[in-house]
Parts: structure tokens; C-alpha cells; sequence
């Protein structure tokens, strides 16, 4: 028997059952502004029902989560959905209160580096004092500690803890936890986790509170071909069982999957809903590759200088080896793709205690970002390998600062890293690329040199760095309609705008420049369109190909797909694949 607010809410809609979500043709404003404004979304028209799985579907994770916020009560819907249900009907029904009933999870920046400060992420691979002892148990699943043992429960989550599980709650979640492969690292310190593993596991720490419906904006993005159907598996079952209801945020350039039956597509101000068959054929994609084929590109030569050469290097925590000899050369000219998975879940964590310090390993996938952090010089390990040269000297002999002008970096880690403090620019971010710093210095903020002060030309040569790559990979380069507009006047203005102010894929695309601009003689480019639209995507790759890294440089994408490399096999691209620490040309 239906509550009797419920059935009068039944009665309400025309449709057969109460819907999920109700949104009829209304405009979404931000709050403070009248309905004279330009609404973030016009004449929004969004109706979800409970036998529907939906996936939202932008260009960028702006659009979708400011959707999803809109479903959170961030913003302003005029007219609002009518009662009896409103925009939740039926929670409204069962006396729920909808807004404590909804959970977001955005893979985009999550506040590691709130305040302004950063962190060093470089922790991971090696020695970590106490704080850095916090395992993922601790951290993020402190219910689930046994109640004896209240000394392992941090203090800001003891009363979270304090509530325990049930036996049958505990089946549930060990169930979970190992069906998406994270049951054997509960243990490990939460730093020591991959970036896959800690996406994987901010997922179940959203579906252990409860909610009714979750958001997920790109869960897929950085998870490699195998990892990806058995999550997509685990949010289907959950969906099914309203355990929660589930609604992903896709990327236009990503695969929907099978059991998706709806889409919202939202472009700018606009958000078309219907049925995946209706709505899919009107996402207009870009094709990076078609749109530069007519690029002629020179195969990369074989003579250029070593940047990289490493010859039987090993990486080891005790018994357990992480890398096992390698060799791998990268000169310059040449364009590398870095493969590997995102690692299987049968471990038993294991450390070395010496002295304060205790030494973990540091993820447990295939050892590709264990080898990339050797190639910038932030694992401690780098200094002991009898043969790691870098630049033409072994590490142990090239300055961390002098080696981080030489680099161009762009990881899912640094972009959790990097500050965003009040005050920086987009000028200012883009500027501290030259040194590989983190705080804008010098004139102009464009550094101050590493191994001497910068002269007058140097000077004038960074801002003209600057502004190049701010004209081919700012807002102007974004938008296909945008041909006539004045690409310096549009850069001006983005290089002036916060840092902290743009969205995920601006953000990212800025720490691409960041990575480019001071033409560094070695450029990682580490899951780098994860976050981006396909304009983004489209200006990026087209930068890429057609001079924004040169002859000089060498350059290593890692990425799980093929596709998303800029260049192929006829171009000259190399491949170096590495699978449970051995690595080799393929």
C-alpha cells in the first residue's frame, strides 16, 4: 500500500509510473541571478523513469556536472518542477528527502591540493613518514574496522566507524571489493594505490552510504580494456537493484555501453533527452585523425641525442620486484607509446621498516608509472640504478630542478597536485612551465632560469612561448566556428582569467601548455585527454602533429588506447610495452 503522498502524486503524471526525475521545460539559473539572465540551461525538458538507464553526454565535464549539480540543488530551476512530486517524485513520495538522497563522484580535480597548497604526490614511490601510513581502509572505509581495534581508526572518522556494518553488510562490501578488485589492497596505504584504484574506490565508498541515485562523471576515463567491462558490469547490477540507481557522464568521444537505453545531451545552454537510438546520431563527433591526415609528417630519426637510457634497471621493495631489467632508449625526434594495464587485484601488501621511514610498493599495476617516475627523477630509486642516464648523464648527477626544466610533465597526479591557489592566472600556470616550479617567479611570471638568470632575450623568447601556446591551444582553438575570430584577443583574455575558476578540461588544457611551452627536451604525456572535449581534443592532437613539439624533443604518451595517440605506426611511432614489470619494444 502507497503512501497516501504518493499516490496523489501517481495521480499527477500521465504516464504509467511515477517518474524518477522531473523536469519540465524549465530554464536552469545559478542562484543570485533573475530570470532575466542567460540561463546555464534553456527550456530544459528531462523526464527519468525507473526502468531507464541514462547517461548524460558533453563535451567536457563542465557541461555534465553542472548538470548533475542541477539534480543536487546547486541550481535554480524556473519554473520548478510542480508538486505534488517535484524533481524527484519518487522520493518525494516515500518521505525522502531527495537532496540527501543523491551522491556525486566527478573524476576531474577533487580538492587533494585545496587551499592553494600542493602536495608531493612523488611520496607514493618510496619512503613515507606517519601520515602517509593511512591505509584505504582507514581512509575511506573506517566502518568496516573491527571493533576492537579502535586504534586504528582515524580520529575524524571514528564516529563514521563507531556505526560498524552488519554481517551481512560486511559480505556485501567484501563481495564488492572484490569483484572490482580492490579487496587485497584494503591494507595498503591509500597514497601507494594507482590512479584506477583510487577511482574504483571512491565509487564504493559513494554506494556504501546509501544513496538513491549516483552521479558518476567519466568512471571509465584512465581505466584500461580490462578493468573497464567488469566496473561497467558492477554499475549495471547496481542500477538494476536501485542499489543505488546509477547515471554516468560520458564524454562525446566515449562508447556507451550496452545497457545504457537514455541519453541527455547537453551542448552549451542546450540538453536533448530521449532514447539512445534518437539522441546518439545527433552527437557530432570530431575526428582528430581524418582531420589531419593531409599532414605529411617526417619519420623521426634515429640520430638524434639520447634523452632516456636505461639498461638493466630494477625497482624492488624487499623481495618484491616492481621493474625487472629494463632497457629502454628514447632520442629525440622520436615518439614513443608507453603500454600497460592497470594491474590485477591478487597482492598481499608487503613493506620494509628502516629506521622512520617505511618503504611500500608503490601501485600494482603493470609498472608503467613506477618506470615514468623514474624518467623525471622522483623516485628514490632513480639514484641507486647502476645504468639510468637521463639527458646524457646518470641521474645521481643531474639536480632535481636542472631535470625538471628538462621535462614536460602532464599525469593524472601532477594535475591533482598542482595548486590552485587564489590569484594565479592562467598565464601564471602556464609560465611556471619553464623552470618545472609550481609558484609563478621571475618577470612576467615566466621563471627566473635555473642554471643562470634569464637574459633580456630569454625573457622576450618565454613570453613569446607563451602567447604561441595560448593561441594554438586556447578557447579559440577550441570551437570549428571560431575561424574568423581574433585568436590573440581571445588569448589575452583567457591568460587572464583564474586558474581555479576552469573547468576540469580548461584545467587540463592549460597544464598541457604548461608540458609545452618550455620545450623541454623530454615531454610524458600520461592519460592527457582524460577531462577534455573533443575540440580540446581536436586542437591538442592538431598542435601536437604540426610542430608543437619538435625535432628536438622526444616525447612518450601512455594512454590504454591506440587511437589516442597522435601519431601511427607509418608516422614512426614506437611502442614499449610493459606487463608485470618486464618491459619491451613491440
Amino acid at each position: 500500500m502507497l503512501p497516501r503522498r504518493a499516490l496523489s502524486a501517481a495521480k499527477h503524471y500521465s504516464t504509467l509510473s511515477t517518474p524518477f526525475v522531473h523536469i519540465p521545460k524549465s530554464n536552469v539559473y545559478r542562484f543570485g541571478d533573475s530570470n532575466k539572465a542567460s540561463p546555464v540551461f534553456r527550456d530544459l525538458s528531462w523526464t527519468v523513469h525507473e526502468n531507464e538507464a541514462w547517461a548524460v553526454i558533453g563535451s567536457g565535464s563542465g557541461e555534465k556536472v553542472t548538470l548533475f549539480e542541477t539534480l543536487l540543488g546547486h541550481l535554480r530551476i524556473a519554473p520548478a518542477p510542480p508538486p505534488p512530486g517535484g524533481l524527484f517524485p519518487v522520493l518525494t513520495g516515500s518521505g525522502r528527502d531527495p537532496f540527501t538522497s543523491l551522491a556525486l563522484v566527478s573524476f576531474g580535480h577533487h580538492g587533494r591540493s585545496g587551499g592553494g597548497a600542493f602536495y608531493d604526490f612523488s611520496a607514493r614511490y618510496g619512503a613515507v613518514r606517519d601520515e602517509d601510513r593511512i591505509t584505504l581502509r582507514q581512509s575511506m572505509f573506517p566502518e568496516t574496522i573491527p571493533q576492537p581495534f579502535p586504534e586504528l581508526q582515524l580520529s575524524t572518522a571514528k564516529e563514521e566507524a563507531s556505526k560498524g556494518m552488519s554481517e551481512k553488510e560486511m559480505a556485501e562490501f567484501d563481495a564488492l571489493m572484490e569483484t572490482i578488485g580492490l579487496y587485497h589492497l584494503l591494507d595498503l596505504p591509500i597514497i601507494a594505490l594507482s590512479n584506477g584504484q583510487t577511482r574504483r574506490a571512491r565509487i564504493v565508498k559513494a554506494v556504501l552510504r546509501k544513496p538513491e541515485l549516483l552521479l558518476l562523471d567519466e568512471p571509465l576515463t584512465g581505466l584500461d580494456v580490462q578493468n573497464r567491462p567488469t566496473l561497467l558490469e558492477v554499475l549495471r547490477t547496481l542500477h538494476e537493484a536501485k542499489a543505488p540507481r546509477v547515471i554516468i557522464g560520458l564524454r562525446t568521444q566515449d562508447v556507451v555501453p550496452e545497457w545504457i537505453t537514455h541519453v541527455a545531451l547537453v551542448s552549451g545552454s542546450k540538453v536533448i533527452a530521449g532514447s539512445k537510438d534518437d539522441i546518439l546520431p545527433q552527437i557530432i563527433h570530431i575526428d582528430a585523425k581524418e582531420d589531419v591526415s593531409a599532414i605529411v609528417l617526417p619519420k623521426p630519426s634515429t640520430q638524434g641525442e639520447l634523452v632516456v637510457d636505461l639498461q638493466n634497471v630494477n625497482v624492488k621493495y624487499g623481495p618484491r620486484a616492481i621493474l625487472k631489467d629494463i632497457n629502454w632508449q628514447v632520442r629525440q625526434g622520436e615518439r614513443w607509446h608507453l603500454q600497460g594495464t592497470n594491474g590485477k587485484s591478487t597482492y598481499s601488501p608487503s613493506f620494509l621498516l628502516i629506521n622512520k621511514f617505511i618503504f611500500f610498493p608503490p601501485f600494482l599495476g603493470s609498472g608503467k608509472t613506477t618506470l615514468m617516475s623514474l624518467l623525471t627523477g622522483q623516485h628514490p630509486q632513480s639514484y641507486t640504478q647502476r645504468h639510468l642516464h637521463l639527458h646524457g648523464r646518470p641521474r645521481s648527477r643531474l639536480a632535481t630542478p636542472h631535470l625538471q626544466s628538462l621535462t614536460g610533465l602532464l599525469s593524472p597526479e601532477l594535475f591533482d597536485a598542482f595548486p590552485r591557489r587564489e590569484g594565479m592566472s592562467v598565464w601564471d600556470a602556464v609560465g611556471t612551465g619553464f623552470d618545472g616550479g609550481f609558484v609563478p617567479l621571475g618577470p612576467k611570471n615566466v621563471g627566473l632560469g635555473v642554471l643562470q638568470p634569464l637574459s633580456e632575450t630569454d625573457i622576450a623568447w618565454r613570453v613569446g612561448r607563451c602567447w604561441e601556446v595560448l593561441e594554438a591551444l586556447g578557447p579559440a582553438a577550441w570551437d570549428s566556428d571560431s575561424t574568423s575570430v581574433d585568436t590573440r584577443a581571445v588569448a589575452e583574455e583567457f591568460s587572464k582569467r583564474a586558474f581555479v575558476d576552469l573547468s576540469v578540461g580548461e584545467q587540463r588544457m592549460v597544464l598541457l601548455m604548461r608540458a609545452l611551452v618550455g620545450r623541454a627536451p623530454l615531454v610524458l604525456l600520461d592519460e592527457v585527454w582524460s577531462g577534455m572535449g573533443e575540440g580540446m581534443v581536436k586542437a591538442a592532437r592538431r598542435y601536437l602533429r604540426e610542430g608543437g613539439v619538435g625535432p628536438e624533443q622526444g616525447v612518450v604518451v601512455i594512454t590504454h588506447w591506440e587511437e589516442e595517440v597522435p601519431w601511427n605506426i607509418e608516422e614512426g611511432v614506437k611502442r614499449f610495452r610493459i606487463e608485470g614489470g618486464v618491459g619491451q619494444v613491440v
